[in-house]
């Protein structure tokens, strides 16, 4: 009865600190907040080249 009731304490203990380190959710070391401002940086890069293509595209028939 003692072993049950340690295996459960250890087990409980185990769930208590994997939970409390983050239980596996984040996979990277990037904070959500910083992951979010990268994705809006590279949305707005990818607008930029694209309109600089086009504007380059003109360009080169115009010439």
């Amino acid at each position: 009865m003692r072993l049950l009731g340690m295996l459960l304490a250890l087990g409980a203990i185990g769930w208590v600190l994997y939970s409390g380190s983050g239980g596996g959710d984040n996979d990277t070391v990037i904070p959500t907040g910083y992951q979010q401002s990268l994705e809006k940086a590279e949305s707005v890069e990818d607008t930029l080249r694209a309109g600089t293509e086009d504007k380059l595209k003109a360009l080169e028939n115009d010439g």
